[in-house]
């Protein structure tokens, strides 16, 4: 099995663990706490991601990318990996002492100081999880980072729905959440050390290697940043404008729209540290063949699980969530649409970021935020959550349509537009006909989620049979590089 398949897979079993874990999650969370209660996690959920990602300072990129560079010198690893958890405990320093300080001044209203100080305890072991999966990534060992990911995930969930059943409610969420990190930060730190030696670090080390972690983070922080207030802003905002109530129905909108780009963020985190090897090497003609290689799982996945999810929203909404919410129906078909161009464009981004345009990337993602704002400003207050839908939405396009862009001044070719425009006319026909199927077949939402999503994988994998993006010599490989990896 080729390496890259091998990296794909550990990924791919890492993600959709993850995914399972959050589709049992969230349905159960629901039922133990309130709507307003729901709304008040997300809201304080979206503010712990932005603050634990600026703390982060984009270690995680920056480490695997490094790392993979210098994976042939174990000298250099070694400084790179004690410069870069050394520089993850100064951040988390930095960011948990201007929490403190923060709370002191009474600028966080009362009722969210008890989430804040979770969040400060949080911080640095998340830093040193991050730092240590970002290791493992940079040394093509993605199976070890994705099973403590996922252990982190596992421990989460479970310790967070006994809390919040135990009379805890959110307080225990976090709980739950804070205590995931504390364990497995130090179980990732024990393995790493089994695996790879490092030494304490030194002066010439942070000479040698800190400053190129730090910039490159820096930089990706920017990205990441921006992305995160991309997906987070417009719940902040709802929160501020409509309430608990409302933020709850958003943000069961944006849950499922965000899962449907679980392929594209298995290819995204699977060819950062590749590419930058391949660059390193001189290796363009590989990267051209991963990019389009790319770009067609990313448009088949993105067609399979957004199109059964659109045309399926009210069912979905009313049986995972409660009938409740199934007024976010029309947000959540909007969001996919808009899910669709940005999960397109996570399949080369990574690419691009790994070869010398980060900045543009990033600059990129940043305009879209500005924009979301902008929007969710102007709509939220007069359309609701369907206002922000729109912002979302539009941003998203405009990030897809910003990062062609880099890739048209890039070194890397296009996709053929005969060949995109052939994908999309095959994808366009099992839409048209799953649309037709269901529209025209009145079930129960129970029933419909039971009966149409099978048929709706059978016609998609005839319809992709027939056109040759699934070839038959395929699954075999496929089916048998599984057995072999297990």
């Amino acid at each position: 099995m080729t390496s890259l398949l091998r990296s794909v897979l550990s990924i791919f079993s890492g993600k959709f663990a993850g995914l399972v874990i959050s589709l049992a999650f969230t349905p159960i969370l629901v039922r133990i706490i309130s709507q307003p209660e729901y709304g008040l996690f997300a809201s304080m959920f979206a503010a712990f991601s932005i603050v634990t990602l600026l703390s982060k300072g984009g270690l995680f990129d920056a480490t695997r990318k490094i790392v993979a560079e210098h994976s042939d010198d174990s000298q250099a690893v070694s400084s790179v990996i004690s410069t870069a958890v050394m520089i993850s405990v100064i951040y988390a320093i930095v960011a948990t002492i201007s929490i403190v300080l923060t709370i002191q001044t009474d600028l966080i209203p009362a009722r969210y100081v008890p989430y804040v100080w979770i969040l400060a305890v949080t911080i640095i072991f998340a830093n040193i999880f991050t730092t240590v999966r970002g290791t493992f990534y940079g040394f093509q060992r993605e199976s070890i980072g994705e099973v403590l990911e996922v252990s982190r995930k596992v421990l989460y969930t479970s310790s967070a729905l006994v809390l919040a059943y135990a009379g805890f409610k959110v307080v225990g969420v976090f709980y739950g959440y804070a205590l995931s990190f504390l364990l497995l930060s130090l179980l990732g730190l024990i393995v790493l050390v089994r695996n790879y030696s490092f030494s304490v670090v030194g002066l010439s080390d942070f000479r040698d290697y800190g400053r190129e972690i730090a910039v490159y983070g820096g930089f990706q922080l920017i990205g990441g940043l921006s992305a995160t207030l991309l997906y987070k802003v417009d719940i902040l905002l709802i929160e501020t404008f409509k309430g608990n109530a409302s933020t709850a129905l958003y943000q069961s909108a944006i849950v499922p729209a965000e899962m449907i780009w679980f392929v594209p963020s298995v290819i995204q985190l699977a060819f950062l540290q590749r590419s930058a090897k391949l660059w390193k090497n001189d290796n363009i003609e590989e990267i051209n063949s991963n990019i389009k290689t790319g770009v067609k799982y990313g448009i088949l996945s993105l067609t399979l699980f957004g199109s059964g999810l659109f045309i399926l929203a009210g069912p979905f909404l009313s049986v995972y969530f409660g009938a409740e919410y199934t007024g976010a129906a029309s947000t959540l078909k909007l969001l996919i649409f808009g899910t669709f161009f940005l999960g397109i464009s996570r399949t080369v981004v990574p690419v691009l970021q790994a070869t010398g345009s980060v900045r543009e990337s990033e600059l990129i993602t940043f305009v879209g935020l500005l924009v979301n704002v902008a929007l969710n400003v102007t709509l939220i207050p007069r359309y609701g959550i369907f206002g922000a839908g729109i912002g979302t939405t539009v941003s998203y396009i405009m990030i897809f349509l910003g990062n062609v862009g880099i890739w048209v001044r890039s070194p890397f070719e296009l996709v053929p537009f005969r060949w995109v425009a052939r994908l999309v006319f095959f994808q366009a026909l099992f839409v048209s006909v799953f649309a037709a199927i269901v529209y025209n077949i009145a079930f129960r939402p129970l029933i419909a989620l039971v009966v149409f999503p099978p048929v709706g994988f059978v016609l998609f994998m005839g319809v992709n049979l027939y056109g040759g993006y699934i070839p038959r010599s395929s699954i075999k490989n496929q089916v048998r590089a599984r057995i072999e990896y297990l």
